[in-house]
């Protein structure tokens, strides 16, 4: 065998190690592309997949740094630019992230990885039109392309363009019968008849191709939809309980006891604050917080609140999350929301820091509304943070609840708490705990909306509503549906009809397959 060149030598290195990145074997990538580096220090291949490892793995801020001392090497290099871009639009820096893309695209207008990326950071802050264009303009330049095609599906879905994105999904699907997230985006906006071709395509798929673990349990969550339209709930079940065993093995390290911890560690936080003694801050913007349990009815009212001329419906925001989960595990920063233990400054910098971000969000309306339903973890912040804020909190029947949670897909490392039965039941009950201890504190702070009164008398809770939130009475808000409003959800297409009553009792479908529902008559809150 010959001797290799040196370049021959790190581009066959290369490809080695980028097959692991593939395959998602990251920690394999991290150790093999550090050795590189030890002997290669000037080789940017291989800082972007020691980065991008680091960011898979969760060690997002140790991508960052990587990248940014890679960018000393090579200031416009363009995949440290983009990959710069992406990684600033998950820490929610849009700010920078915007600046290092377009720099990117300033040195190649034609960049395909600055265009997508760039378009992800325009969805992302509700700019769908500037988003659509620039996937695009990407699609142009390289017709035919996956990646393109998904995000321009996705965010024709979010807009209520779902022929052009059934039409694009189809396109896909020729193309490669085995992109699992094309199937399952096309199931989310399609109603299944009986002997649908879709579900039997899928079901071979899932038969006969070699599929990752991900990838089954997101076509498992596509063909249950697809059953339960048809009605038959027991094929239903059966799919979903094997997406979420899957989707359990994926996650074997999660344990419920994380979420225990931060409840009671949120609840100790706040024991002794008493929250008339914080100064009322006085926000530019007004915000308005829709929280409660996934699949509880926030989406419909969201889709309500939106429909109103004066606010901006900006969908479920990870913004607040993201600075929470940085403020409690900070032990200086935490010392400032309990009792008499605040100062001006740091609380200013906290507020003012989310108003960065939350601005960067295209909106010429005052009032702000956020969707997040795991906010309910943050009501304490928000009211010393945001005390003009409103709180909107969504209850429905646990068991069309834990039954709604249980059985669709979210975001693979979302609410891992769902994928098993007795977490789902356990995250419940300290849902309940943790609601039961922000009323016991701040009772006028909360509003409660009931999804089943919402859905029986919709015009008087609606009024209620609307008056809760000092804004002024309009029809549009009775007839929501109407409004052409974005959509970011797991059931996308249902949340553009008008308020329907098949949704209530939906658990009674199931109750032969599922021991969730006996445990919840155990908490005697329906």
């Amino acid at each position: 065998m010959k001797n290799l060149s040196k370049s021959e030598y790190l581009n066959s290195e290369y490809r080695k190690i980028n097959e692991l990145f593939l395959l998602g074997k990251f920690n394999s990538v991290i150790e093999k592309s550090k050795k590189i580096l030890k002997k290669n220090s000037t080789q940017i291949p291989f800082y972007n997949l020691l980065a991008l490892s680091y960011r898979e793995t969760g060690k997002i801020l140790r991508c960052k740094e990587i990248l940014l001392n890679a960018l000393k090497i090579n200031p416009n290099d363009q995949s440290l630019l983009v990959n710069l871009g992406s990684t600033y639009r998950v820490l929610i820096d849009f700010e920078n992230a915007e600046k290092y893309l377009k720099k990117a695209l300033s040195i190649n207008k034609n960049n395909i990885h600055a265009l997508v990326n760039y378009g992800n950071l325009k969805r992302d802050t509700n700019n769908y039109s500037e988003s659509i264009e620039l996937y695009k303009k990407a699609n142009e330049i390289k017709d035919n392309d996956p990646i393109i095609i998904i995000n321009l599906a996705g965010v024709y879905q979010i807009v209520g363009s779902f022929d052009l994105s059934k039409k694009l999904l189809e396109k896909l699907l020729k193309q490669d019968e085995k992109h699992v997230l094309a199937h399952k985006m096309l199931s989310t906006i399609k109603k299944y008849q009986n002997d649908d071709d879709h579900q039997i395509n899928m079901l071979s798929v899932l038969e006969k191709k070699q599929l990752n673990e991900y990838d089954k349990a997101t076509l498992c969550y596509a063909i249950s939809k697809s059953f339960e339209d048809q009605k038959n709930y027991e094929k239903s079940y059966e799919f979903f309980k094997k997406a979420n065993d899957i989707q359990k093995k994926i996650h074997d390290k999660y344990s419920i006891s994380e979420d225990v911890k931060l409840f009671n560690n949120i609840k100790k936080i706040f024991e002794k604050t008493k929250f008339d003694t914080y100064p009322k801050y006085l926000n530019k913007k007004k915000l308005i917080f829709i929280v409660g349990l996934p699949r509880s009815g926030t989406t419909l009212v969201h889709q309500i609140l939106a429909s109103h001329s004066k606010v901006h419906g900006a969908g479920e925001l990870v913004i607040l999350d993201r600075l929470m989960k940085e403020i409690i595990n900070n032990d200086n920063i935490i010392s400032l929301f309990k009792e008499y233990n605040f100062q001006d400054e740091k609380i200013e910098n906290i507020i003012n820091n989310y108003f960065s971000k939350i601005n960067f969000i295209k909106s010429d309306k005052n009032i702000i509304l956020d969707k997040n339903p795991l906010n309910f973890q943050w009501l304490g912040f928000i009211k010393i943070l945001f005390p003009n804020s409103k709180i909107i909190h969504c209850t429905r029947s646990l068991k069309d609840t834990s039954l709604s949670i249980y059985k669709n897909a979210f975001d693979i490392n979302s609410i891992v708490w769902s994928n098993d039965q007795n977490d789902l039941i356990k995250y419940i009950s300290i849902y309940l705990n943790l609601m039961e201890f922000w009323k016991s504190k701040m009772s006028d702070f909360i509003y409660d909306l009931n999804y089943e009164k919402l859905i029986d008398n919709k015009t008087e809770e609606i009024k209620k509503l609307i008056k809760f939130c000092d804004l002024n009475w309009e029809n549009d808000c009775l007839n929501f549906n109407k409004k052409a409003n974005p959509i970011k959800t797991v059931s996308i297409a249902q949340a553009r009809k008008p308020i329907y009553k098949s949704s209530i009792n939906n658990y009674e479908n199931y109750s032969n397959y599922l021991d969730i529902f006996k445990k919840i008559d155990e908490f005697k809150v329906e």
